[in-house]
């Protein structure tokens, strides 16, 4: 809605033809007798009457002008008092009734206009301040969302950074092994061993390692696989053979980690008539990822 001029207002409202037309009968009575000074002085405030309703007509045309948002009310009254004015100007002979009715009638639209004018200047200031405060409403919602959008953002890059974080410590969590060592065996008569390198004389493998400390590990239980293949990449067979999580292992330990070092000794027993000359590799798994890993050389 378009803002109502204030001067144009005033101008609007100042008009009064009731106190006009008063003054223009009591003085045209009281003061002139004679009929022809009577009538050159109905037809000065007649001229009178025009000119001022010439002002009232060109103030109601520039307000509706501008205003094109006026009530039909307020335009129907400016056509009547445009209309009246017409009459007034068609006044040829002294007839101060009809002058008088005519005036009665001018101040009754401009009364009536007068108040429509007022309600809608009323109703403007409680509409600009409406849109003062659905401006401030949206200027508030839009900050809202602006920080509601940063707030996304900013839990967003938290999220990532998290991420990065967990991930620098699941690195930093997994478990790791001292350099894996392996030797090939051949039990003696009193069930002691010694090492050998003939792959006809060997009864076992005993491979040894440690589990190092990390103070980012989860604490509890590990199982670790201990693998033996051939220089074909078969498995050797052995005593405690067995496969679990596709992982086909030669010995299964189960240790309790508690972020200490946990040294490991694994004494694996194979058959010495399916041993035979090449590169044996070991390898270290705990759980499924692949920790250490070694080679042997049997002649």
């Amino acid at each position: 809605m378009k803002v109502l001029n204030n001067t144009s207002v005033k101008k609007f409202l100042k008009y009064s033809p009731v106190i006009l037309l008063v003054s223009l009968i009591i003085f045209s009575f009281k003061s002139h007798g004679n009929k022809s000074e009577l009538e050159d002085e109905f037809f000065k405030e007649k001229k009178l009457l025009q000119k001022e309703l010439d002002k009232i007509v060109a103030d109601y045309k520039e307000i509706t002008t501008k205003k094109k948002w006026l009530t039909k009310r307020v335009v129907n009254g400016m056509n009547k008092i445009i209309a009246l004015k017409d009459s007034v100007e068609q006044m040829k002979k002294v007839n101060y009734d009809l002058l008088f009715k005519y005036s009665l009638k001018v101040t009754k639209l401009e009364r009536e206009n007068r108040k429509l004018f007022l309600k809608v200047e009323s109703l403007r200031e409680q509409n600009k301040k409406l849109r003062d405060e659905n401006t401030s409403a949206k200027k508030k919602l839009n900050e809202g969302n602006e920080s509601y959008k940063s707030l996304l953002e900013t839990n967003k890059k938290l999220k990532s950074e998290e991420k990065v974080l967990k991930d620098k410590i699941g690195v930093a969590g997994i478990l790791k092994i001292s350099s894996v060592k392996v030797e090939a065996l051949k039990e003696k008569n009193n069930g002691k061993y010694t090492t050998t390198t003939r792959s006809k004389k060997i009864d076992a493998f005993r491979v040894k390692f440690d589990i190092l400390p990390n103070d980012l590990a989860n604490i509890g239980n590990r199982e670790i696989y201990i693998q033996i293949l051939d220089d074909h990449n078969n498995g050797v067979p052995s005593e405690r053979s067995g496969s679990k999580n596709e992982i086909s292992y030669n010995d299964l330990i189960n240790v309790d980690y508690d972020r200490e070092k946990i040294s490991v000794v694994s004494l694996i027993s194979v058959d010495r008539a399916a041993m035979h000359k090449g590169e044996y590799s070991i390898n270290v798994y705990i759980g499924k990822r692949k920790v250490g890993k070694s080679s042997i050389s049997l002649r």
